[in-house]
């Protein structure tokens, strides 16, 4: 995998370093060859000093034997800063252009090899000579350029070297270059693909549900490390939560499977007694079982129904019909009908509202039973002397209500538990009988209605929960 990851940019490279190499020879010998006269015009920037001198020659005319250039030839070597001599066949200096005054009249042959050869020879000249013959004789003419338009420099060279080095030389600094480009690009490569392996690398690692993965944030790849740890952090969270549901999802069917078997086992009894014509019961012993066939039956249709609100509200599928009316009243009501009930008629339960009427939008039945739940859950899980409190207090923005008791209090653990859809307590006493759900029915109907609840326990001293209702639906209440 590394070398694979280095080969992706090392063969880019090593093909970058020769397309950039041909491509300067080329742009170098292009430029160095002519040059650019920012006089002119752009289509004829660059051009060849050596054919234009040449060339030249068709500007050359000869009156009654003596030499002259035309307007057009004149005009060029103005626009080009240039000046020209001609020469006779004797090297006299017959015509002449804007002539520097170090430029002899007279040249020899030896002295007009010398002056073509290096720039500068005359004043801050180069010079191009060519020849233009008239009645079979030939007649040398020099143009002189400006040395910042053209230079030229003179390289001797060993024929029988250059065929040397080209054979080793050559090929052993382009071996060394590659070399080097090889090298360079090995250890540029491996510092860029060393991160990326190790992403490559932790991703498997979380394919493979191993959660434990953490980098230092860090680099060219800072940001693409620090989202890699939070998805690793999400992916363990999730995993540690789906864990917990599947173990809560087992208890509950346990326990559900529990409630539905202990009534169905009464009803399939009874059902059996009434059934068999040859056990005589009496009238009233056969209401009894029937009354008994009948409540068991309706208890497992409770717990149905429990299963199916929770589903509707967890889904958001249950549509509320909310109005205004006095949350207070609807505490009192729950609490009344609470005491009626013979087997909590002796209850210690004390209501305390801050004020008679405290209005808030709700779903009357909804809410009943949220607050029923709540409140005989502070009963049926206590002892029979627990003192239970309901406070009803109004803030600015909020309405808090407070369902307190002084009972044997609910363990830090199973604190974190108690909302949640298939979990039952340890402390649930005999008296209790129901399928989990009313602490995680009560906590979604509160929620339904944009409120917040919240439970602080400790064992010994009791247990207190804190529900929070905004005042308006558009504003979230403050904690």
């Amino acid at each position: 995998m590394k070398w694979k990851m280095t080969g992706l940019f090392l063969i880019p490279l090593l093909l970058m370093t020769v397309a950039f190499t041909a491509i300067n020879l080329t742009a170098a010998f292009y430029f160095l060859s002519g040059e650019e006269n920012p006089e002119k015009e752009a289509s004829e920037s660059f051009f060849s000093y050596t054919e234009y001198t040449v060339a030249f020659a068709r500007f050359i005319t000869f009156v009654k034997g003596k030499p002259s250039i035309t307007e057009e030839g004149q005009a060029q070597l103005i626009q080009r800063k240039a000046w020209i001599q001609i020469l006779d066949p004797n090297g006299n200096e017959a015509y002449s252009l804007r002539r520097p005054e170090s430029a002899p009249v007279r040249y020899t042959p030896g002295e007009l090899v010398h002056y073509y050869k290096y720039s500068g020879a005359i004043e801050d000249s180069t010079l191009f000579v060519s020849w233009v013959s008239k009645d079979d004789e030939k007649w040398t003419y020099i143009i002189g350029y400006p040395m910042s338009y053209i230079a030229k420099y003179m390289v001797e060279f060993n024929p029988l070297r250059i065929m040397t080095f080209w054979k080793e030389g050559i090929l052993t600094v382009l071996g060394l270059t590659f070399l080097m480009v090889l090298t360079i690009g090995y250890f540029f490569g491996r510092k860029l693909t060393k991160p990326l392996v190790e992403i490559i690398n932790g991703i498997k690692l979380l394919a493979q549900g191993r959660y434990m993965v953490k980098y230092q944030p860090e680099g060219l790849y800072k940001d693409v490390y620090q989202s890699l740890n939070q998805l690793a952090d999400a992916l363990q969270a999730s995993a540690v939560q789906r864990a917990r549901t599947e173990k809560m999802r087992d208890e509950w069917v346990t326990n559900l499977s529990h409630d539905i078997k202990t009534p169905l086992s009464s009803i399939q009894g009874y059902g059996e007694i009434l059934a068999d014509l040859e056990y005589e019961i009496v009238a009233d012993e056969r209401r009894k079982y029937a009354e008994i066939i009948v409540g068991k039956t309706r208890y497992i249709e409770s717990l149905l129904d429990d299963l199916r609100l929770t589903y509707q509200l967890k889904n958001h599928l249950l549509p509320l019909d909310k109005k205004e009316s006095n949350i207070v009243e609807m505490l009192r009501q729950i609490i009344i009908d609470l005491l009626n009930d013979p087997q909590y008629g002796s209850c210690k339960m004390e209501f305390i509202p801050e004020c008679e009427q405290v209005f808030l939008v709700f779903d009357h039945g909804f809410l009943t039973r949220a607050f029923t739940n709540l409140i005989y859950n502070a009963v049926i899980h206590n002892p029979p002397n627990t003192q239970v409190q309901i406070q009803v207090m109004e803030r600015e923005k909020a309405v808090e209500i407070i369902v307190e008791d002084n009972g044997r209090g609910i363990e830090e653990e199973e604190v974190k538990r108690l909302f949640t859809r298939y979990y039952r307590g340890t402390n649930t006493n005999e008296r209790h009988q129901g399928s989990g759900l009313g602490m995680a029915i009560a906590k979604q109907i509160i929620e339904a209605h944009q409120g917040i609840i919240e439970v602080k326990s400790r064992i010994g001293e009791g247990t207190c929960i804190r529900i929070l209702f905004p005042k308006t639906e558009k504003e979230p209440p403050e904690r």
